[in-house]
């Protein structure tokens, strides 16, 4: 059997002739399969009726933005690219089904192993030093140069001239920023910045070493016991960072007797340890625990230990999962299950403990809660928590605590005097609650895209293109609203975004004044 990406085809059934393939009736039902699964992802309403080899594709909803969402899919499937000539000509599931097939082995359109470097063995006089081309550095050029073109700036890595709670200053201009993960507005607290100065003259400013070499501090230790006490957990670790956490933990734990399933809109940093670990892993669809648990019926038992990871709440729809019902499925299979509390921390819960409180359940009922210190507590670095046992082998031996320096002292100081500003000040918790609320009612009031978003203060404004959310994010700044745009690959092009981020120190004026300024921009945009 050769194996094409995804799709496995029987060598002896391919003939090749100008370049195509003729494929037989196996090969061909397989990639009816793999076609329509992707066709219904980007249907509006799938669930209304089902797609046919002879469906019309806009008359099942697919406009070109949304067949485009399903080809990059399907281009990453076959190692193949599917040129615009080709996309014109394709009006039903059936032609693009033909595309595939007949045009998947084509040199020209395949991923080769073309040499990207300088051949100089001809040249006896050249040096022997290979010389690289990195074209990937030509593509993103290429990009700015784009949107250069078009009038548009790069919207990342803006500077901040100076950063006050909402306020920032941005080329010399105050502006009201949705951009910052203080959901808590605890950054700038005065307990907050006061601990970190004091953690500086008694620590310096950086550990210097990893917690288990030299670097590991009684501040650490009672950062520790402080976020195993607020979680309602037996033990918790903290790591120097939170991507580093995700993507060291999951290769770490398991191996290739193991599965990892993620949600399909888990965090990078998530997918990147699945990807690195031994174990089998994929993903499941968004939010849908039923089809998990059809999933793990069907497969659990080949497995010695299977792990589901979730999260709290979704960075980038705002929305999040039914915990009690996950919980429900883990348990009836025997697996483990992995909650990202990033965004959960501090935003959800009367008193900001979290999704658990939020549906008030037993924290102890998740395996292993992660989670950062960057986001609600206004500092930097990550956690694990749960049974002690578990969190005591986890924080002596995962890679990422290791062999990582550890996170600074006044990053710590500044951390647990922020979990301990939380709970002096709950009415930040409820203020936040309020204000995401009032913003997400706006929004919907003004005809605004929001997507799923809910009773978090993650609030997305869908606009529909990468380049519209890229006029629109400049427009807002020049209004004095920063608000950064999302586009792909990160989301779907046909889901590019304005992503608004919450705080309990925004204020009615600022909400409404954000929602007013969206308006006014989207309608002459």
């Amino acid at each position: 059997m050769i194996r094409f990406g995804a799709v496995e085809t029987a060598s002896s059934t391919v003939s090749i002739a100008d370049k195509r393939i003729v494929p037989n009736a196996h090969t061909r039902d397989v990639i009816y399969g793999v076609v329509l699964n992707e066709l219904s992802r980007v249907m509006p309403h799938p669930e209304e009726e089902p797609l046919l080899p002879h469906s019309v594709l806009t008359e099942a909803g697919i406009d070109k933005a949304r067949l485009e969402d399903a080809i990059v899919r399907l281009q990453g499937s076959y190692g193949m690219r599917l040129h615009e000539e080709w996309i014109r000509d394709i009006h039903t599931c059936e032609d693009l089904v033909t595309c595939i097939a007949t045009r998947m082995f084509d040199t020209k359109d395949c991923v080769t192993d073309e040499v990207f470097f300088n051949d100089t063995s001809k040249d006896p006089d050249s040096s022997p030093v290979r010389k690289y081309t990195f074209e990937e550095c030509e593509v993103l050029r290429k990009r700015v140069a784009d949107l250069q073109a078009l009038g548009l700036e790069n919207p990342f890595l803006l500077a901040h001239e100076s950063v006050t709670g909402k306020h920032a200053s941005i080329r010399g201009k105050d502006v009201i920023s949705f951009t910052s993960f203080d959901y808590l507005g605890l950054t700038s607290h005065p307990n907050v910045t006061t601990a970190a100065k004091v953690a500086i003259d008694q620590f310096g400013c950086g550990a210097t070493a990893s917690r288990m070499v030299g670097g590991n501090t009684t501040l650490l230790n009672a950062l520790d016991q402080a976020i195993a006490k607020f979680t309602g957990t037996e033990r918790a670790a903290v790591f120097p960072c939170g991507f580093g956490t995700n993507a060291s933990v999951f290769a770490h734990l398991f191996d290739k007797r193991d599965l990892i399933l993620y949600d399909e809109l888990a965090h990078k940093s998530i997918t990147e340890g699945a990807m690195t670990s031994k174990a089998a892993s994929r993903s499941f669809r968004h939010n849908d625990y039923e089809q998990l648990d059809g999933l793990l019926g069907d497969i659990r038992h080949k497995y010695r230990r299977t792990v589901v990871a979730i999260e709290g709440v979704y960075s980038m729809d705002g929305d999040y999962p039914d915990l009690p019902s996950f919980i429900d499925v883990k348990k009836k299979h025997d697996a483990l299950i992995y909650v990202d509390e990033a965004h959960s921390l501090g935003t959800m819960g009367d008193n900001g403990k979290g999704i658990a409180e939020f549906f008030n359940i037993d924290p102890k009922q998740v395996d292993i809660w992660m989670g950062t210190i960057s986001k609600s507590l206004g500092s930097g670095g990550g956690y694990l928590a749960g049974a002690a046992e578990l969190i005591e082998y986890l924080g002596l031996t995962t890679p990422a605590f290791v062999f990582s320096t550890a996170c600074s002292p006044p990053n710590t100081a500044a951390a647990l005097a922020a979990l301990q500003t939380l709970q002096a000040e709950p009415w930040r918790v409820l203020q936040l609650q309020q204000r995401s609320a009032l913003f997400l009612s706006l929004a919907k009031e003004a005809g605004l895209d929001t997507g799923p978003s809910l009773n978090t203060p993650i609030i997305p404004v869908i606009v529909g293109s990468s380049q519209k959310a890229l006029a629109v994010s400049q427009k807002l700044l020049e209004k004095g609203i920063n608000a950064r745009p999302i586009l792909y690959p990160a989301v779907r092009e046909s889901a590019a975004r304005i992503r608004f981020f919450i705080t309990c120190e925004h204020t009615d004026a600022d909400i409404q004044r954000a929602v007013q300024a969206v308006t006014e921009v989207l309608a002459t945009t």
